[in-house]
Order: structure tokens, then C-alpha cells, then sequence
């Protein structure tokens, strides 16, 4: 592909990328990935940009997840700043961890609004997964299973060589599990006193980055507990603003204040929901729903599925 022709008509030259507080529009960087997929001979570019995307685009986030003492408090840390480096990650990808029935599982929900967008954003946060666990890790991610919501595409066998594991498409919801057993061992370049220096510098950071973000900030306050969020007012004054500023400022960006807390609730719903020994009254309970009918109506609503129906499909052998 012609690269400097791609960036040059999303009006990014050079200069630009070389400048040391160069910033690139959502606009820009939406349109730089249309324009490279649709140049883009082959069907895998979210893959091979995963794969390739250096650990040195974590910046001071990668240095945290090194010097993280197990790789359970890397995959905090890195899921925490996950918008950290992305545009689309912590708001329109959302990637989450769970541990369940000794594996752990990375859970990937990506939003329709992405479009022509959604897989390669989808397949590029996968194989960065692989990445930066061999990095993290100082061998391979011991991945176990693997399920996509989406069709099996057309470079398939790319899958199989870079996760090798077993693979199930059309599934629920996107899911990489791995043993559980490495989750808790000695990572070879834990430092305390680093981890204490770069989780300081990524919440700066973060904070920065994300300042302009209501979206982003408000749904840090909701995942905080999930099943009690704040009201509106009360969310408002946390973050320094009237009701009335916070509503237009999330309209501004596209959403309701209710709308983030049922995009948290779906997430956490649909991790649950992958725990067979977990109960559906369970679950509706732990999101906050009194009775069992008032969940499986919220579910339904965002999944088109019951809950049951939804892990039904999930356990289903293919």
C-alpha cells in the first residue's frame, strides 16, 4: 500500500507524525483505516496489525504490564488504561478479564457502530493479545480455546497458526481462554518500585487523554459497581459539572447517561454468563436486578437472546 498517499488524504503528513504533541482526529484515524483496508489486498490486515504493533505503542502503559508482578496484575492494569493508546478501545471495543473454572478469558465486545471497522478492530486487539503476553510473559500465552461472534472469514488459517487452538465461529460473544495456571506466576521482569513509578505516569496520562472523554470518565464511575451506579446528579458532581452539562456533553458523543450503564451491565452479563457455575438469578442479582424477570427482559433487549438462551448457545458442543 501506499502509505505517505493514505495518510496524505486524511491530512496527516510527516512533520505531523514526527511532532512531539501531534494529536490525529478520531476522524483521521477512522478514515486512515477505511482507506488502508480498502487498499488492502488481502482480508487479515486487523491480524497482521496486532501482530506487528510493537509493545513501544504501549508506551509507558507497556512498562507497567512488564514490571506487573503476575500476569493477573498486568491484565489489570493494561484493561484498566485500555484506551490508553486506541481510539476505539474503552468506548467502542471493550475488552474485559475473567477467570473461569480454572481459565482465564479475555472477553472482546465491539460495538456495531464501528461498521466495515468492527472485525479488524476486533482481530487487531486478539493478535496484540498474543503479542504482548509473549513480551509480558517471556514465553507464549498458554491459549486453550477460542470464540469469535462472527462468521468464519476468508483467512481462516491464519487463525489457526497464530492461536492454535480450537476455534468456534458464529459464537455469542468474542472470548480467549487460556490456563489459569500461569496467571499467578513470577513474571521475569516484575519491579516494584517501577510499578509504583508508571502506574502513576499512566493515570496521568490517562487522565489527560481522556479529559475530554465524558463518556469514557462516566463509565469508569459506573464499573466501579455496576449494580448501584451513581445517579446522573450524582455522577455529575463527581465529575466537577451540572446534570444538564453532563446530559449534553454525552449527547455530544452520542449517548445517554442510561445507555453506559447498559453497555457495563451487558459486558459483565455476558462474562457471567460464561461461568456455568454461576446462577442466572445469581447474576441478575450481582448487576443489580431484583427479580430474575427484570433481568432477562434487560438481556433480551440487548442481546436479542434470554439470558438462558445465550448461555445455552455458549455450551452448545459444534
Amino acid at each position: 500500500m501506499d502509505a505517505k498517499a493514505i495518510a496524505a488524504k486524511n491530512a496527516i503528513n510527516d512533520i505531523d507524525l514526527h511532532g512531539h504533541d501531534a494529536l490525529i482526529s478520531a476522524k483521521q484515524h477512522k478514515g486512515l483505516l477505511v482507506d488502508a483496508q480498502r487498499s488492502y489486498k488481502g482480508s487479515d490486515l486487523g491480524l497482521i496489525l496486532g501482530l506487528q504493533r510493537s509493545i513501544a505503542t504501549h508506551d509507558q502503559l507497556a512498562y507497567l504490564m512488564i514490571s506487573s508482578a503476575t500476569l493477573r496484575e498486568a491484565s489489570n492494569a493494561g484493561l484498566k488504561y485500555q484506551s490508553y493508546s486506541g481510539r476505539f478501545s474503552g468506548n467502542l471495543v471493550v475488552t474485559s478479564f475473567s477467570e473461569i473454572q480454572a481459565q482465564g478469558c479475555y472477553q472482546i465486545d465491539a460495538k456495531t457502530e464501528l461498521g466495515e471497522l468492527r472485525l479488524l478492530a476486533i482481530e487487531d486487539i486478539l493478535a496484540n493479545i498474543v503479542t504482548t503476553a509473549r513480551w509480558v510473559l517471556g514465553q507464549a500465552l498458554p491459549i486453550t480455546k477460542l470464540r469469535c461472534n462472527y462468521p468464519a472469514p476468508a483467512h481462516i488459517a491464519r487463525y489457526e497458526a497464530i492461536f492454535q487452538c480450537p476455534i468456534e465461529f458464529d459464537a455469542p460473544t468474542t472470548q480467549l481462554f487460556f490456563s489459569a495456571d500461569i496467571l499467578d506466576k513470577p513474571l521475569p521482569q516484575a519491579s516494584p518500585q517501577s510499578v509504583t513509578l508508571y502506574k502513576k505516569l499512566c493515570e496521568e496520562k490517562s487522565i489527560t487523554h481522556n479529559q475530554g472523554d465524558i463518556a469514557w470518565r462516566l463509565s469508569q464511575i459506573i464499573v466501579e459497581d455496576p449494580a448501584a451506579p451513581p445517579s446522573l446528579h450524582a455522577a455529575a458532581m463527581r465529575l466537577h459539572c451540572s446534570p444538564r452539562t453532563l446530559s449534553r456533553k454525552l449527547l455530544a458523543q452520542g449517548w445517554r447517561y442510561q445507555q453506559l450503564i447498559d453497555q457495563v451491565k451487558e459486558i459483565h452479563a455476558r462474562r457471567h454468563l460464561s461461568d456455568p457455575t454461576l446462577s442466572i438469578t445469581r447474576i441478575g442479582q450481582q448487576l443489580g436486578y431484583a427479580d430474575s424477570s427484570g433481568f432477562h427482559r434487560a438481556f433480551k433487549k440487548w442481546t436479542g437472546l434470554s439470558p438462558r438462551a445465550f448461555r445455552q448457545a455458549l455450551f452448545d458442543v459444534k
